[in-house]
């Protein structure tokens, strides 16, 4: 090789040096040419994670692969969830999510210069089929507290499903007395031992220890409670007086008698009724014990109020005739916390959110410090809207239709995406599994009506 040679590849390797090296260092600390070619920008990152992982990541309609192994040795090498994309130019991105056997997932999203764009709390819900676990008609389901049991009423008899492993425990023939409306629903025991229905109190330990409350309270029962796991709090017949039965040793004791009862709970040591006087309607606090009011407030009369969402530190009092739900804290100077109009159904989501529907439009109230119960509308839709409730990973809504059963995500940016997990002639009854992978509801497919589940994740 000639000296003039040696010197020119020498000049060009110099060149490219000087060229080649600003560009790498600029790639390493976050900069790329913009797609024009004239500017250098500050890039971005975007962190993705989906439960369950493995999803394959598109950018506006192009896989991501590894770089080396796309190029270098001719095989695909698509890059999957959980993923951190790095050096991505400013700018908005169709982002798409795909993974075998589930729904995918899409969204546009921004990436800014120097920044991350996270996009964490996805669920990817798989593509099933509902599969039958009970046979026949369904009138009422009812899920225990710890998520274990399911009791479902026919119109001959009530029994549970064992959710662990599906195993049908007949609970026993519908015998009692016909019961009113207001004793009908299936009431859990706190510590998931023992269910009222229909006034006869059954204990899953010991199927044939069932005990009747009709052989012991002659005048009804209406809107029983559980105070504890052996005392049952309830309305006398006549509704003018709060009655307990003690299941230890089966005895009657009355806890306030004021007449006119509309309704009524139980906290602590204080008992909540609301009463009729006339025309005016009052919710008015007991101390158990003690005969004397503790406090009287006023409420809108000409309205039809019960209580609901029993277990809130703050009373839930629900207007049904207005659809006006009022959240009141009754030792409060000013008791009223908040009113919230067009109610049709309300979901606490731990302790400061509310999740609230009415026929057509699904609402969550945020009353975390700083928000103030700050009110989100998450959608609305044109069929009516028959049950919600949270998903376990806290970042969905499911909610139920006459013919199918969506799931919402909170992430609003662009759009909420809305998974149809399954549609059918008719759906009832739709309950999560404790750990959110699994969903049963009572539906009638072809000929074949009963309790299904359905593996969403």
């Amino acid at each position: 090789m000639s000296l003039k040679t040696r010197r020119l590849l020498f000049i060009f390797f110099i060149i490219a040096f000087l060229i080649i090296t600003p560009l790498v260092i600029s790639y390493a600390v976050g900069y790329k040419i913009s797609l024009s070619g004239k500017i250098l920008q500050k890039t971005g990152m975007l962190i993705l994670d989906t439960e369950p992982e493995g999803a394959k990541i598109y950018l506006n309609g192009k896989p991501r692969q590894l770089f080396f192994k796309k190029y270098f040795k001719d095989e695909e090498s698509y890059i999957t969830t959980p993923a951190k994309i790095k050096n991505l130019l400013p700018g908005k991105y169709d982002v798409k999510l795909e993974l075998d056997g589930y729904y995918g997932w899409q969204k546009k999203l921004e990436i800014k210069p120097g920044m991350s764009t996270f996009a964490e709390d996805i669920n990817l819900f798989k593509k099933n089929l509902p599969l039958l676990i009970r046979n026949g008609e369904i009138k009422q389901a009812s899920l225990s507290p710890n998520g274990k049991y399911l009791a479902a009423v026919s119109d001959k008899e009530i029994d549970l499903i064992d959710l662990d492993n599906e195993k049908k425990i007949k609970l026993g023939a519908l015998d009692a007395p016909e019961p009113s409306s207001d004793s009908r629903p299936v009431s859990w025991s706190p510590d998931n031992k023992k269910i009222l229905f229909n006034g006869i109190v059954y204990n899953i330990d010991n199927l044939s220890k069932k005990l009747n409350l009709n052989n012991y309270i002659k005048n009804g029962i209406i809107k029983p409670k559980w105070r504890g796991k052996n005392e049952i709090i309830y309305l006398s017949g006549d509704k003018s007086d709060v009655k307990s039965f003690n299941l230890s040793d089966n005895t009657v004791k009355i806890l306030i008698k004021d007449g006119k009862i509309l309704d009524f709970t139980s906290k602590n040591d204080n008992i909540f009724i609301v009463t009729r006087l006339g025309k005016s309607i009052s919710l008015d606090v007991y101390k158990i014990g003690a005969p004397d009011k503790v406090r009287s407030i006023e409420l809108p009369s000409f309205s039809d109020y019960e209580f609901i969402n029993y277990k809130r530190d703050i009373i839930n009092l629900y207007d049904k005739k207005h659809q006006i739900l009022y959240l009141i804290n009754p030792f409060s100077r000013f008791p009223l916390v908040e009113t919230i109009n067009n109610v049709k159904r309300a979901r606490w989501v731990g302790k400061n959110k509310l999740l609230y529907s009415n026929d057509f439009e699904i609402w969550l109230a945020d009353f975390n410090p700083g928000y103030s119960g700050k009110k989100t509308l998450l959608t609305r839709i044109s069929n009516p809207i028959n049950e919600i409730f949270w998903h376990p990973s806290e970042n969905y809504v499911i909610y139920l239709t006459d013919n199918a059963i969506y799931a919402i995500e909170l992430d609003d940016r662009q759009k909420r995406n809305i998974t149809k997990l399954v549609k059918l002639d008719r759906i009832a009854f739709p309950f999560l599994g404790k750990n959110g992978k699994k969903l049963y509801f009572y539906a009638k497919i072809g000929n074949q009506k009963g309790l299904y589940k359905l593996y969403i994740q």
